[in-house]
């Protein structure tokens, strides 16, 4: 009866924190603090023999360093870096999601990430012999996630100012491509390996493609963001996004025709819109019908105008019929039926004189 009454009472705690626990910041400050940990115990020698990732260690079955490598490295801007993102930057944009959706996009964007970059030191190990990235440089850190937070932080406020310089003003928008330039600038000058800029632009990438095409919509069946803010262009500066959007057209239809991509087609029943049954608001709709029923308006106007011209000049070159009445012209006024959804053709009906 003890163990009982205590599980009973455990469940009714979790019950009534379960929303303390998913609507605040804990989740992000622990993965801050096991950061700070991973940051502390990288110097040691056998935590790295032990924890870091090396792409050639996945051959041997050691999976465990997929998750310790994400939070070691020893590195202190990545460090720095990853406790801004966590902190400032997903307090931000929390207000519009919640923790699991983003634990969910986080992890995606580091395992897949993770993935990509292992195939890619395969490849250059095979095809070029180049064992830099299959060797020596380690996968670490977290800029995966921080370049997902980036791309959040973008979708969320595209156009807030986060600071002003002297060459331009620095929004939210242009975070994920300043994100990937700063981080090759690093990786040049040796600050940071190369490997990390690699998990920078692949994690936007990543959490761009997630974002845009398939995370789930909490109200209704609809998945991604396809806002015009938020096209893949849009990632690159304001000059060369025709260029990118380009590409992206073509990398896009060639990814439909290879199956992997599906482009979204919607249908939309007008009957049931007709019938008033359903309340769905189609932007597209109501102004294709909005400018359809002006150019109905102003094709009537101009149609009066012609009536009550020819009438008056029948009238003026006919004369008076009657000197005693101080008639005008009549003004003949074409009255449009109302716009009728469906329109059903029936044969009129004959009368008897007719036939006759």
């Amino acid at each position: 009866m003890g163990v009982k009454a205590v599980l009973g009472d455990l469940q009714i705690v979790v019950e009534r924190h379960s929303d303390v626990l998913r609507n605040n910041a804990l989740p992000f400050r622990f993965l801050v603090v096991l950061r700070i940990i991973g940051y502390i115990i990288s110097y040691l020698h056998f935590a790295r023999l032990l924890l870091w990732l090396h792409p050639y260690q996945i051959a041997s079955i050691e999976l465990w360093r997929i998750a310790t490598s994400t939070f070691c490295g020893h590195n202190v801007l990545d460090v720095l870096w990853t406790v801004w993102c966590l902190h400032f930057g997903t307090n931000l944009v929390r207000l519009n999601n919640t923790n699991e959706s983003l634990l969910k996009l986080y992890a995606i964007t580091q395992g897949v990430t993770t993935f990509v970059i292992v195939v890619f030191a395969y490849l250059t190990y095979i095809l070029f012999d180049s064992i830099k990235f299959f060797y020596i440089e380690p996968l670490v850190g977290m800029t995966p996630i921080c370049a997902s937070v980036m791309v959040l932080m973008k979708q969320f406020l595209p156009d807030t100012i986060v600071l002003a310089t002297p060459l331009g003003r620095i929004k939210y928008a242009h975070l994920p491509f300043l994100a990937i330039f700063v981080s090759f600038i690093l990786a040049l000058t040796k600050f940071t390996y190369f490997v990390s800029f690699l998990q920078i632009t692949i994690g936007v990438q990543v959490s761009w493609t997630y974002l845009r095409f398939y995370k789930p919509h909490e109200t209704d069946e609809i998945y991604g963001d396809g806002s015009e803010h938020f096209t893949w262009a849009s990632l690159f500066p304001s000059r060369t996004q025709l260029f990118f959007t380009l590409i992206g057209k073509v990398c896009f239809r060639t990814l439909a025709r290879m199956g992997v991509c599906k482009r979204q087609v919607r249908h939309v029943d007008l009957h049931s819109l007709q019938s008033g049954s359903v309340g769905i608001n189609l932007p597209a709709l109501e102004n294709s019908a909005k400018d359809s029923e002006r150019r109905r308006q102003k094709a009537l106007k101009e149609l009066n105008d012609r009536l009550n011209k020819t009438r008056t000049a029948e009238v003026a070159s006919y004369g008076n019929w009657d000197d005693g009445d101080d008639d005008e012209p009549t003004e003949v006024t074409v009255v449009a039926p109302p716009p009728v959804s469906n329109v059903h053709s029936s044969k009129p009906a004959m009368d008897k004189e007719s036939m006759a």
